[in-house]
């Protein structure tokens, strides 16, 4: 026993300090030898220093033979690697999910190898195993180098371990729990082995006794724990993701509801549909983009209703690509019989997919199978399917061809008339007050849950009571007769090089019970059609940022009924072009913060963008100056605060000075679409 030993008590030196060298190494793989790396090589050009700090090992005890102590480190080694390669393999997956939606991977391998290739090829990458084994390669491969590894000797050991963990891991999982552990053990104790024999080898390194004993320990102590931890994972991952909105991929969701392996047919639909998320505890049962709403819970026959209806759509879009053709043409009348027909086909399939899966899991339920019946069922909203039909086809026609149904059956109020606040506050302010009090305000305050990014009624009434100013909120009446959205809006005059004046869309919203795809359609095509009219060159608008919120900002943001991710994407294609962000030429996005309004704090996590609002122009490439960028932001806070003294505004005021003063005097615009990861990534690291 060294110095450093004999002042540490047995614990420490054999369980404290080995279960602190990994949580160091993988500190020191995850930021040092990334970002971490990057930004030193630019502190030591700059400062000559780095600032990203590598994190030392700590000293443990000795340990020879087969001793308790080498059974300990390498237990307590193996639990705390258990942890690391679950949080590695949890990000992959996150990562790959994040990557295939924002390139559209699927769909393009799917326009040159078919539906059915293209659906193998997604679940294959999407899977839970598939985001494991890249993340324990990922994170050997980043990880500081021993005596005698290579990176690429350590990544072929890692693929060659969890190659064999997640095959066959899962084939021990119905054992009663003693010879589950003890199966777990000794195939974590071979998987290591093998992965020690790999890596040593393609390092040109001679592994020794000893060395492949050690590993066998530490792997037998890392795969008992490894099942249990993945589980655990993927549970508090669900509840996160039940909490902020968005809902469990596919195979998860089979998972944590015991459905996994229940039904051949549901298990096959759900390949099919990997890229779906699952949201239960919904009002309704329904279909949008890429997610699938369950009422409650939901059952297998039910999720097998909606797993088919996605992969029908996925698997006939050539066919529907033919009835755009044909509606292009100018055949109306054949292009709707040629849609009815897909679409009695897909209802039908869905009806048939249901049955057989509710068939193979014992659920009693009567299923209706024939196509003219289908037909003439009324769906959830009262009307016969043939009805629902006629009007997706509308749809349809309005989005040429894009749009080919919502599958959305319950009863969404639409939109039947708007009313300016202000022309009513000059005809009437006690009626203005009583529709702002009684019915606007409160939509407004459940559409935003966070109340800093409104303000007091009494602040409203004051702003559309000004007959000086240019404030407005625009009241979006449904066909139920109550207030179901609204546009807050106002010119600023900026006077720049080349924005002259600029509405500032406020808010633009739909209380929950409204959110349908052809009320967001007419909401923004009203807040569009009313911006141009002011004359302005663009409009501009905050959007909640994700890249600069908290967890928790992101839970409270769902509480809305959408949750952050599904506001952007629904920001992405506002007015049919998107809204565009200002970067500079380094990849940063403009600064922006929104200062506190009535005594509320300032609000740190928007973003703001712009969209042209010059008929079919699309502002993405073009440049602005970072000049009139500021102007726009202190004469836009100047009708809410002090821009002299505001805290906010003098911090943004200053970085664009500073900027302006470096040389970066313009700024270029990129779709808002194009730069999520951009924006993250630049943010985080």
């Amino acid at each position: 026993m060294n110095k450093e030993t004999e002042s540490m008590s047995w614990t420490e030196a054999h369980v404290v300090n080995p279960l602190s060298n990994v949580a160091t190494d993988a500190y020191n793989a995850l930021f040092v030898n990334t970002f971490g790396s990057v930004a030193n090589k630019a502190s030591q050009a700059i400062a000559d220093r780095d600032v990203v700090k590598r994190a030392d090992h700590s000293v443990v005890g000795k340990a020879e033979g087969f001793s308790k102590e080498t059974v300990t480190q390498a237990a307590v080694s193996g639990v705390g690697l258990a942890l690391v390669y679950v949080a590695s393999g949890r990000a992959a997956s996150g990562l790959i999910r994040s990557a295939m939606s924002i390139t559209g991977a699927e769909a393009k391998v799917a326009a040159v190898a078919g539906a059915e290739n293209a659906a193998k090829f997604s679940r294959t990458l999407m899977s839970d195993k598939t985001g494991q084994i890249s993340g324990a390669v990922a994170y050997d491969g980043l990880r500081d180098v021993r005596n005698g590894e290579t990176r690429l000797g350590n990544m072929a050991g890692s693929l060659t371990a969890f190659g064999i963990y997640e095959k066959f891991n899962p084939k021990l999982a119905n054992l009663n729990f003693g010879a589950k552990i003890a199966g777990y053990g000794v195939l974590g104790a071979g998987g290591s082995a093998s992965a020690k024999l790999v890596s040593d080898g393609v390092s040109g390194h001679l592994s020794s006794a000893q060395d492949i004993g050690n590993s066998m320990l530490t792997g037998a102590a890392l795969n008992m724990a490894l099942p249990g931890f993945q589980r655990a994972a993927g549970l508090g991952l669900s509840k996160l993701n039940d909490r902020i909105g968005r809902g469990n991929p596919v195979e998860r969701d089979l998972q944590l509801n015991g459905l996994a392996g229940k039904s051949e047919t549901l298990d096959d639909l759900a390949g099919k549909v990997a890229s779906l998320r699952v949201k239960t505890g919904q009002e309704t049962t329904s279909l949008r983009g890429k997610e699938v709403h369950l009422q409650g819970s939901g059952n297998a026959a039910d999720r097998a209703h909606e797993f088919a209806h996605e992969w029908y759509l996925k698997s006939r879009k050539g066919e529907f690509d033919k009835v755009a053709q044909t509606l292009r043409s100018g055949d109306e009348a054949k292009a709707y019989m040629e849609y009815r027909q897909l679409r009695l086909g897909g209802e039908t399939y869905a009806h048939r997919m249901e049955a057989q899966v509710a068939k193979e899991v014992g659920d009693p339920r009567k299923v209706e199978l024939s196509m003219e019946r289908i037909a003439a069922t009324k769906t959830p909203a009262g009307v016969t399917y043939d009805e629902q039909w006629r009007r997706d086809f509308e749809r349809f026609k309005s989005s040429d061809g894009k749009v080919i149904t919502e599958v959305d059956f319950h009863t969404v109020p639409s939109i039947a008339g708007v009313e300016s606040m202000r022309e009513l506050a000059m005809r009437d302010p006690k009626a203005m007050k009583q529709v702002m009090r009684e019915e606007y305000y409160p939509g407004l305050k459940k559409a935003f849950p966070d109340k800093s990014e409104y303000e007091k009624l009494s602040t409203y009434y004051g702003y559309l009571t000004d007959r000086n100013g240019t404030w407005d909120a625009v009241a979006l009446r449904g066909s139920n007769g109550k207030v179901i959205g609204g546009i807050q809006s106002q010119v600023i005059p900026v006077d720049g090089k080349v924005i002259k004046s600029a509405v500032w869309g406020e808010h633009i919203w739909l209380a929950p019970e409204a959110r349908s795809f052809p009320n967001f359609r007419g909401l923004m095509t009203v807040a569009a059609d009313r911006f141009r009219a002011s004359g302005s060159q663009v409009a501009f608008m905050e959007f909640n940022d994700r890249a600069k919120m908290s967890l928790q900002e992101m839970i409270q943001d769902a509480k809305g009924g959408l949750s952050t991710e599904a506001r952007e994407v629904i920001w992405g294609r506002f007015a049919n072009k998107g809204l565009n962000i200002a970067h500079f030429k380094d990849g940063k996005i403009a600064p922006y913060a929104q200062p506190g309004m009535d005594g509320q704090a300032p609000v740190n996590y928007l973003t703001l963008a712009m969209i042209s609002l010059r008929e079919g122009k699309n502002l993405a490439g073009t440049k602005l100056p970072t000049e009139d960028y500021l102007k726009l932001l202190r004469n836009a806070h100047g009708t809410l605060v002090d821009v002299h003294t505001d805290p906010t505004v003098l911090a943004y005021t200053k970085e664009l000075q500073d900027r302006i003063a470096r040389g970066d005097k313009t700024m270029t615009f990129a779709r808002l679409s194009d730069t999520t990861v951009g924006r993250i990534v630049g943010r985080q690291f």
